[in-house]
């Protein structure tokens, strides 16, 4: 998603590396949903219903559900007035499990060769290296934190599947293939010990958060819906 041509990032090779930090998230236009670590549930929630998928390996993960469409979203390439999770702010870098930086070497990011310098002369890394390096982790470490949520939630049995259809005035459509917590389960399955738990943990406000941002899907129907009507006069045009 979003990476082209990903490369390690080394400073005997790209001393020389400049990033244009002027581009905004166009890269992104072609998706309707991303990745969501649990202490960005709270924000998103403004703006996006915060839903489970599972892979093929059985496990949950959190997205932020960006559109009703299939591979597009109504933001257009600035996000304006709209929260911009992280794996959306992290691009063009990537953290492997190695600890190894990575960059999409044809990125917009390094097109002008212009920008913020990552190495100094002396092939130290600068300011805005050990900046964009600390959010890499930090990011690394949300998701790590999400995973063991979510694996303790699935561990109680709480996950539950989440259906809705959606009408729109040329048609509907359905929300499948997503899960939600059942908060009711949850009160009546946990002990007051991994109640206690889960709540120095902040499962228990992540969990709320994530229930509570499904009134956002109102959000992105309307997002939808003011999309198409400026797109109808363009088209008659």
């Amino acid at each position: 998603m979003f990476y082209q041509e990903p490369v390690a990032l080394e400073k005997k090779k790209h001393v020389d590396l400049k990033l244009d930090r002027k581009q905004n998230y166009a890269y992104a236009a072609n998706v309707n949903s991303v990745p969501l670590g649990g202490v960005e549930f709270f924000q998103a929630s403004r703006d996006f219903p915060v839903l489970f998928i599972k892979n093929s390996k059985d496990e949950y993960m959190p997205m932020a559900i960006l559109s009703l469409k299939e591979s597009s979203h109504d933001m257009g390439d600035d996000w304006e007035n709209t929260y911009v999770p992280a794996f959306v702010r992290r691009y063009p870098f990537v953290l492997t499990p190695e600890k190894v930086v990575m960059f999409d070497a044809k990125a917009p990011h390094f097109a002008s060769g212009e920008g913020d310098a990552l190495f100094k002369a002396e092939d130290e890394p600068t300011d805005t290296l050990k900046e964009i390096v600390n959010f890499l982790e930090a990011v690394d470490g949300t998701f790590k934190r999400t995973e063991e949520f979510t694996k303790a939630v699935a561990e109680k049995e709480l996950f539950e599947p989440y259906k809705a259809t959606v009408k729109f005035e040329n048609g509907q459509v359905r929300l499948d293939d997503l899960y939600v917590i059942n908060e009711k389960k949850l009160h009546e399955t946990l002990d007051k010990d991994t109640l206690f738990e889960w709540f120095n943990k902040g499962w228990i406000a992540w969990t709320h958060a994530h229930l509570h941002s499904l009134g956002a899907i109102p959000q992105i129907i309307l997002r939808q819906r003011k999309a198409q009507q400026k797109a109808e006069p363009q088209a008659t045009a």
